[in-house]
């Protein structure tokens, strides 16, 4: 993980977890990518002891368990105020989960933000991606883009500046601040701001961790990670803005480069397209690999996520 989050909160936030707690932890804080692991390896390497604490990929370990990628499903989240109340309500229940499966405790889940696409041709609506190839994080999005006519194309995140550039691929799809902060609009020169998924992630602890601490701690460590969750969400909001301003060149950029990609309203038809997708596409082929696994999964997904889709509304 690069970018703001992960420099300005979540390391500070790792790094001072035994001053905020009191717990006599010894904190090595290191990021997936320096260590040469697979961020969808882990879930199994917490399993299997290598790490005690992580910064959990939602998207990239939802091969792994399948439950978590409930909370944000490709066309799902439409903002940050439906994502939140879902994380919210869901939390639980990825928790129960995790610590069944994996031995590993959920603590809280943040949001990187939209997930919108970047592209090196006009976007107007979805249809204008008919035929034109865009990159993605994980083949849980695959069936999205060729609904739409698109070609979907898999490429790790370090390497998508270099396939802008190279027009390996047309389009990709990233949050506002972690596609600046890796220069991709360098590279493009428009941005269609739909969400396709917000990017949920977790902060995740192993379980017999968690199992050692007393309630004392326990609780000191819950009120720390809250804290940590809370100020993610309000920042991710707050870059997701910075950055949309720095990216199509306005006076009040303050990250620092300016750039000057167009950028088109989301076409009302594309938002009930994207919330028809989740319900129609998404969870139904979600809900039977869920419920493989857990036989009441998609249930409980529909008693605690449907009566929140149903106070959301759309245009």
């Amino acid at each position: 993980m690069t970018g703001p989050i992960q420099s300005e909160l979540e390391k500070p936030f790792f790094e001072s977890i035994p001053e905020k707690t009191g717990i006599p932890f010894k904190v090595e804080y290191r990021t997936i990518d320096a260590i040469g692991f697979k961020d969808n390896r882990q879930l199994a390497l917490m399993k299997d002891g290598v790490f005690d604490m992580v910064s959990l990929r939602f998207l990239q370990n939802s091969e792994e368990e399948p439950s978590i990628l409930g909370v944000d499903p490709p066309g799902l989240n439409a903002n940050y105020q439906t994502a939140r109340k879902i994380a919210a309500a869901y939390a639980p229940v990825l928790d129960e989960n995790l610590q069944r499966r994996f031995g590993v405790k959920l603590l809280g889940i943040w949001p990187f933000g939209p997930q919108v696409l970047f592209c090196n041709q006009a976007i107007n609506q979805l249809s204008d991606l008919k035929g034109h190839k865009v990159r993605i994080g994980s083949t849980i999005l695959a069936p999205l883009i060729e609904s739409i006519g698109a070609i979907p194309v898999v490429i790790p995140f370090d390497e998508v500046a270099n396939a802008l550039a190279l027009k390996i691929t047309d389009c990709a799809i990233t949050s506002r601040i972690s596609g600046y902060s890796a220069k991709w609009p360098a590279h493009t020169t428009h941005v269609y701001p739909i969400a396709t998924q917000m990017g949920l992630n977790g902060i995740a602890i192993r379980l017999g961790i968690w199992n050692n601490l007393g309630a004392t701690q326990q609780q000191r460590l819950s009120d720390a990670v809250n804290t940590y969750i809370a100020n993610v969400w309000s920042y991710s909001e707050q870059l997701d803005i910075q950055a949309s301003d720095c990216i199509h060149g306005k006076d009040n950029c303050a990250l620092g480069v300016k750039y000057k990609l167009v950028s088109s309203p989301v076409a009302n038809d594309d938002i009930h397209f994207m919330r028809d997708f989740a319900l129609t596409k998404s969870l139904p082929t979600w809900a039977e690999r869920c419920d493989q696994l857990s036989p009441d999964c998609s249930a409980q997904w529909k008693k605690i996520v449907e009566p929140i889709l149903a106070q959301t509304k759309q245009p």
